[in-house]
């Protein structure tokens, strides 16, 4: 999902050839192959606080104009005004403190540059919603390892942060994705490898209630129609932003 939505919010961000870049909780990253294909000159600085995926990502970039560090997002290690573009991809929604996520971004980044986040609007992630709501209706426990979003998920919250911030030229926008499946085994395959939540939610059942679940998705996915493709969608709420000059 990080790598289909990536292009259409650096197109929103502006990423800019020659601005040195900052993505805030990079994950594997999805958003840091995109500026580094739209960019020649631009320097590019991916933090997360797992190092599990700074040392993916390290393996993963061989370019010398990209660099990795492990870190918060409500600390981050660099000087006032050292980035000319801080951006964040599906993060801020899972931070505890988002307005200190946006302060930070803020602060690291030089007056006149452009801070921008996206996060999943939490009415419109169809894949996640149909999984936890057959999750939920088969195990009510579900609900407590869903881990979905309670803050920066509705339309208007973004831009709200932003305004905290004290960023200027604000502008919030929807994103929207469809993911194509080719079966049912391909959209429930990267869950039995643990992917996200749901992958961590299947890990933990048993072989008798993970077929249940796998069966409950398969009829609300299908329904009585022949096994085939199918695409599901997804909206996500970006926003940007400028560092005031003054």
């Amino acid at each position: 999902w990080s790598a289909r939505l990536a292009p259409l919010f650096a197109d929103f961000a502006q990423v800019r050839d020659g601005d040195s870049v900052l993505d805030v909780g990079c994950g594997t990253g999805s958003l840091v192959q995109t500026v580094a294909d739209r960019t020649h000159r631009s320097q590019i600085v991916g933090i997360d606080p797992a190092q599990a995926f700074i040392e993916y990502c390290r393996k993963r970039f061989a370019d010398p104009r990209i660099e990795f560090a492990c870190g918060s997002a409500l600390e981050l290690p660099y000087p006032d005004g050292y980035f000319g573009q801080s951006l964040s991809l599906l993060v801020l929604m899972f931070i505890p403190q988002p307005e200190k996520a946006a302060s930070e971004m803020r602060r690291v980044t030089r007056p006149g540059g452009t801070v921008a986040a996206c996060t999943w609007d939490r009415t419109g992630m169809q894949l996640n919603a149909i999984f936890w709501e057959e999750a939920v209706r088969l195990d009510p426990m579900a609900e407590k390892k869903a881990g979905r979003p309670q803050h920066c998920n509705r339309q208007g919250h973004l831009a709200e942060l932003w305004h905290a911030a004290g960023l200027t030229d604000i502008e919030e926008t929807v994103l929207e994705i469809r993911a194509d499946f080719n079966s049912f085994d391909d959209y429930w395959s990267p869950y039995t490898h643990g992917a996200g939540p749901q992958g961590a939610y299947i890990g933990g059942l048993s072989r008798e209630r993970r077929d249940r679940l796998r069966e409950s998705l398969r009829q609300r996915l299908l329904g009585g129609e022949p096994p085939g493709p199918f695409s599901l969608g997804a909206k996500a709420l970006a926003v940007r932003g400028i560092v005031p000059l003054g």
